[in-house]
Protein backbone atom coordinates (compact mmCIF):
# COMPACT_ATOMS: atom_id res chain seq x y z
CA UNK A 1 0.00 0.00 0.00
CA UNK A 2 1.64 3.35 -0.92
CA UNK A 3 0.72 6.43 1.43
CA UNK A 4 0.15 9.89 -0.41
CA UNK A 5 3.51 11.49 0.15
CA UNK A 6 2.13 14.99 -0.53
CA UNK A 7 -0.28 15.86 2.56
CA UNK A 8 2.83 14.85 5.01
CA UNK A 9 5.04 17.63 2.79
CA UNK A 10 2.86 20.11 3.44
CA UNK A 11 2.56 19.27 6.99
CA UNK A 12 6.31 19.31 7.53
CA UNK A 13 6.14 22.94 5.65
CA UNK A 14 3.27 24.11 8.23
CA UNK A 15 5.47 22.95 11.25
CA UNK A 16 8.21 24.42 9.86
CA UNK A 17 6.72 27.80 9.83
CA UNK A 18 5.33 27.78 12.87
CA UNK A 19 8.57 26.47 14.60
CA UNK A 20 10.68 29.25 13.03
CA UNK A 21 8.20 32.00 13.88
CA UNK A 22 7.44 31.12 17.27
CA UNK A 23 10.95 30.68 18.44
CA UNK A 24 11.81 33.91 17.25
CA UNK A 25 13.08 36.50 19.75
CA UNK A 26 11.12 39.34 20.59
CA UNK A 27 12.60 42.51 21.36
CA UNK A 28 13.68 43.47 24.85
CA UNK A 29 12.32 46.57 25.72
CA UNK A 30 14.71 49.02 28.51
CA UNK A 31 12.93 50.23 31.59
CA UNK A 32 13.25 53.53 30.00
CA UNK A 33 11.53 52.45 27.03
CA UNK A 34 8.97 50.67 29.14
CA UNK A 35 8.04 54.25 30.71
CA UNK A 36 7.71 56.19 28.22
CA UNK A 37 5.10 53.87 26.49
CA UNK A 38 3.09 53.50 29.77
CA UNK A 39 3.66 57.09 29.79
CA UNK A 40 2.32 57.70 26.71
CA UNK A 41 -0.85 55.27 27.19
CA UNK A 42 -1.49 56.97 30.67
CA UNK A 43 -1.80 60.59 28.72
CA UNK A 44 -4.04 59.11 25.76
CA UNK A 45 -6.21 57.59 28.50
CA UNK A 46 -5.65 61.08 30.81
CA UNK A 47 -6.93 63.45 27.46
CA UNK A 48 -9.74 61.02 26.39
CA UNK A 49 -11.68 60.57 29.97
CA UNK A 50 -10.98 64.67 30.28
CA UNK A 51 -12.78 64.82 26.85
CA UNK A 52 -15.44 62.75 28.13
CA UNK A 53 -16.34 64.61 31.36
CA UNK A 54 -16.14 67.62 29.43
CA UNK A 55 -19.13 66.75 27.09
CA UNK A 56 -20.32 65.20 29.95
CA UNK A 57 -20.13 68.33 31.85
CA UNK A 58 -21.75 70.76 29.08
CA UNK A 59 -24.55 68.35 28.36
CA UNK A 60 -25.36 68.66 32.35
CA UNK A 61 -25.03 72.62 31.82
CA UNK A 62 -27.21 72.49 28.98
CA UNK A 63 -29.91 70.21 31.03
CA UNK A 64 -30.10 72.56 34.09
CA UNK A 65 -30.18 75.82 32.14
CA UNK A 66 -33.27 74.65 29.61
CA UNK A 67 -34.95 73.92 32.79
CA UNK A 68 -34.53 76.87 34.55
CA UNK A 69 -35.57 78.99 31.15
CA UNK A 70 -38.42 76.83 30.83
CA UNK A 71 -39.53 77.48 34.82
CA UNK A 72 -38.91 81.11 34.17
CA UNK A 73 -41.38 81.01 31.42
CA UNK A 74 -43.78 79.80 32.98
CA UNK A 75 -43.37 81.83 35.95
CA UNK A 76 -43.55 84.86 33.96
CA UNK A 77 -46.79 83.50 31.72
CA UNK A 78 -48.78 82.80 34.89
CA UNK A 79 -47.82 86.56 36.25
CA UNK A 80 -49.81 87.73 33.47
CA UNK A 81 -53.57 88.01 32.48
CA UNK A 82 -54.80 86.15 29.61
CA UNK A 83 -57.33 88.50 28.60
CA UNK A 84 -55.46 91.36 27.90
CA UNK A 85 -58.69 93.37 26.70
CA UNK A 86 -59.97 93.52 30.31
CA UNK A 87 -63.70 94.00 30.68
CA UNK A 88 -65.30 96.56 28.61
CA UNK A 89 -66.96 99.32 29.74
CA UNK A 90 -70.72 99.79 30.53
CA UNK A 91 -72.47 101.52 27.87
CA UNK A 92 -74.26 105.17 28.73
CA UNK A 93 -77.68 104.97 28.59
CA UNK A 94 -79.16 106.97 25.72
CA UNK A 95 -81.82 109.86 27.02
CA UNK A 96 -85.00 109.36 26.29
CA UNK A 97 -86.04 110.60 23.04
CA UNK A 98 -88.90 113.62 22.44
CA UNK A 99 -92.25 112.24 21.76
CA UNK A 100 -93.27 114.86 19.19
CA UNK A 101 -97.10 114.74 18.47
CA UNK A 102 -98.57 114.73 14.80
CA UNK A 103 -98.98 117.90 12.95
CA UNK A 104 -102.41 116.23 11.36
CA UNK A 105 -104.41 115.77 14.24
CA UNK A 106 -107.53 114.34 12.24
CA UNK A 107 -109.19 110.77 12.67
CA UNK A 108 -107.57 107.97 10.36
CA UNK A 109 -110.65 107.40 7.90
CA UNK A 110 -110.68 103.80 6.36
CA UNK A 111 -109.32 102.92 3.02
CA UNK A 112 -112.12 101.28 1.96
CA UNK A 113 -115.68 102.61 2.66
CA UNK A 114 -116.95 99.32 2.24
CA UNK A 115 -115.42 95.49 2.82
CA UNK A 116 -115.66 93.82 -0.46
CA UNK A 117 -116.86 89.96 -0.39
CA UNK A 118 -114.05 87.74 -1.26
CA UNK A 119 -116.22 84.68 -2.10
CA UNK A 120 -118.14 86.38 -4.94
Amino acid sequence: MKKPILPIVILNLILFTLFSFGCEEKKKETPDERLERIGIAVAEKFAQRRVERMNLCKENAIIIAEQRVDSMLIAQAKLTSIDTTGKPIKPIKPDLPEITLPKDSTDVKPLFEEIPDTIQ
